[in-house]
């Protein structure tokens, strides 16, 4: 191996792995368990619906149309439709991504061919940092708490260099939200020629008038990309689809780097069949909203710090190290997040579950917490 190219995987192996919320599969293998129940992806325990589920088998077995053996819409222009329906944008407003982690990634290649910063409010997603750095680029991390993050601090970080800022609202995995405020001033105070990404995950877990929705902002910005998921409340996570919203400049360049049928067909139908479905979206929201208040409650009563008043998880603060959580709710049949990985190692991320699963949460946790 040349000098050249040893100096080059050198710098791959500097950029930090991401580290997914542990299988199912896996924690039943080493411990020996039969039933797990998991708290640790923000998966919806609800979903997805019974008309979701008999798309994918038409799907799956197909007409002269559909069918495994046939490549995917490239465009996913009906779920494109359906899409600019349900938001009111305009089709060529809309890309598609293999989750919205595709989507931060084709926003990095974008960004970074020619090198370059990106500014990101420590405690986010972790993906946001690892596209950037695969990209090309180099990240300046800014200050945030588990309880609070600062625009302005993202405003003055910005350099001559920086292309990207990434921005997400609320964000995972500390719950924190920017209000219409606070998301307005980033969107009109940050330098023109910066792609702002903010990251829209857990909009739909808010009130729809309780929201700042920064796609209102989308005519009054050019570089803004805001990104959604149908592994959330839509309850895809499995079949790895998302959406972003920009003007018609923007999506037209992130074309350019998006991969040929990076959607699959099974995914495209799926999402299509679920946004059209605003009543599950409302019972999803009503159930995560009274597993919160029980949370909080709970919590309380625990002498525990908790975080997080959007999405579908809550953060919460113990005096026992939380990988050491971490491991003995493995033991007890639970998965929940140990949050040591975002230098938060007395936080454990919960996801709300169904109330059988919390409290069986709480019957396994109350005894460490004594």
């Amino acid at each position: 191996m040349t000098d050249a190219a040893s100096n080059h995987f050198e710098l791959l192996e500097k950029i930090p792995l991401y580290v997914p919320g542990k299988p199912i599969q896996e924690v039943k293998r080493e411990f020996g368990l039969e039933r797990i129940i998991k708290l640790a992806s923000n998966e919806n325990p609800w979903g997805p619906t019974l008309a979701v589920k008999e798309r994918i088998w038409k799907a799956v077995h197909g007409d002269a149309d559909e069918g495994l053996g046939l490549y995917p819409v490239s465009d996913g222009f009906y779920l494109r439709q359906a899409i600019a329906e349900c938001r009111n944008v305009n089709l060529n407003q809309i890309v598609l991504g293999n989750g919205s982690a595709e989507l931060i990634e084709m926003a990095a290649k974008a960004c970074f061919i020619a090198g370059g910063s990106a500014v990101i409010p420590r405690h986010s997603f972790a993906i946001g940092g690892i596209a950037v750095q695969t990209a090309g680029g180099s990240v300046i991390e800014t200050h945030a708490t588990a309880t609070e993050v600062s625009v302005e601090a993202i405003l003055e970080a910005a350099r001559p260099d920086t292309k990207m800022v990434y921005f997400p609202n609320a964000n995972n995995p500390t719950g924190v939200q920017v209000g219409r405020d606070g998301v307005e001033l980033l969107v009109k105070g940050l330098r023109e020629d910066i792609l702002l990404v903010v990251d829209q995950a857990y909009m739909e877990y808010a009130k729809p008038d309780e929201f700042p929705d920064a796609a209102e902002f989308l005519c009054e910005r050019e570089n803004l990309l805001v990104l959604h998921t149908f592994s959330k409340i839509y309850g895809l996570a499995s079949l790895r689809i998302g959406y972003g919203l920009g003007n018609e400049r923007m999506i037209k360049l992130l074309e350019r780097v998006r991969s040929p049928f990076n959607t699959n067909h099974i995914a495209q139908a799926a999402a299509e069949t679920a946004i059209k479905d605003p009543y599950f979206l409302s019972f999803c929201r009503e159930k995560n909203q009274q597993a919160r208040d029980i949370f909080f409650e709970e919590a309380k009563n625990h002498r525990c710090k908790v975080t997080g008043d959007v999405g579908n998880f809550v953060l919460m603060e113990t005096a026992i190290p939380a990988q050491d959580l971490f491991i003995q709710l493995l033991k007890k049949s639970i998965i929940i997040r140990p949050m040591h990985g975002y230098e938060l190692p007395q936080h454990i991320r919960v996801t709300l579950g169904r109330p059988e699963e919390m409290e069986a949460f709480w019957e396994a946790i109350s005894p460490m917490l004594v």
